[in-house]
């Protein structure tokens, strides 16, 4: 027990996540194919971990079945280059156990789950259990609490819950905090800084977090080598550079804006700025005329951000 709980506060993800894509086909079959030049690519552009099957993956579009064979896809190529975060959130505990399971059975580093959205916990008790039942289902695999609170709905309090969870759910670590409401994240990190970890999924926030000593992103496939920058700005404290290449994350993050901000125009910036083809989007969602994508693609270049 001693040596497990050791485990839990050792454990720490450096460096930079991405949230990849799940690659599809034309007829919305997974493109297994394409993860290996994907993993390329990642590699370029200075990630460490890959968060799986996550809101930019399309997670919860995926069946099951689709989810452990992506989860077994991305072990395979990351040989060694990636750590994996795997994603196991659903609408309800059983099916996100058995993802738990599955995960800690082909040795990911560690696994997050978000609440359920469609029935809602209603209090951070009810939270908390829910969140145990989920966790405890691959004990020996560090666990991360995934708050996204404006596609669940669920507006709780996020430092509140560790503080709660934090006897309750033994390989908790942390929490990937991708809410919009960076003092929440801070608040967050204030908890148990030596035991629980702070990621911060928000693209406009990076440099911002940085200051506030929540280092690591998990952020879009194509802004890796950008983040690289700030980070590497940030830490000669050259806070004029790194403002600098905040400022383009921005611009970018504008531009996804004016087309509908959704997993849809990311997915089609990926593949303009990595010249490689991640797909279309699975219904529900839907891809971007071609007539927007080139649009799309002359307002990205027009930046020069992303000059080769």
């Amino acid at each position: 027990m001693g040596e497990s709980k050791k485990q839990f506060e050792d454990f720490r993800v450096n460096g930079c996540v991405c949230a990849p894509f799940t690659l599809f086909k034309d007829d919305g079959e997974i493109n297994f194919d394409g993860f290996e030049e994907y993993a390329k690519y990642l590699v370029s552009q200075k990630f460490t971990y890959l968060f799986v099957n996550g809101t930019l993956a399309e997670g919860l579009s995926l069946t099951l079945e689709e989810r452990k064979q992506t989860a077994e896809a991305w072990v395979k190529v990351s040989k060694g280059r990636f750590g994996i975060i795997l994603h196991i959130g659903t609408n309800n505990y059983k099916d996100s156990q058995e993802l738990a399971r599955h995960a800690e059975n082909i040795g990911v580093e560690a696994i997050a789950c978000f609440a359920p959205s469609f029935y809602k916990p209603d209090s951070l008790e009810t939270l908390v259990e829910y969140i145990s039942k989920v966790a405890s289902a691959a004990p020996n695999t560090p666990f991360f609490y995934y708050c996204i609170n404006f596609f669940t709905g669920v507006y709780l309090n996020d430092a509140k819950f560790l503080e709660l969870a934090e006897s309750k759910i033994p390989n908790l670590v942390g929490l990937k905090h991708s809410s919009r409401e960076l003092p929440n994240a801070h608040r967050c990190l204030m908890v148990n800084p030596k035991k629980f970890q702070v990621m911060i999924g928000s693209d406009v926030q990076l440099l911002t977090s940085l200051s506030l000593g929540i280092e690591v992103p998990v952020i879009a496939s194509f802004l890796g080598q950008l983040f690289d920058n700030i980070k590497t700005a940030f830490d000669k404290s050259d806070m004029k550079t790194a403002s600098k290449y905040q400022c383009q994350a921005q611009e970018i993050n504008t531009i996804r804006s004016e087309f509908g901000a959704g997993i849809n125009v990311a997915k089609a910036m990926f593949n303009i700025v990595s010249g490689l083809n991640a797909g279309p989007v699975r219904l529900p969602l839907t891809d971007l005329s071609q007539e927007q994508k080139q649009q799309l693609k002359e307002k990205i270049d027009s930046t020069g951000i992303f000059k080769k």
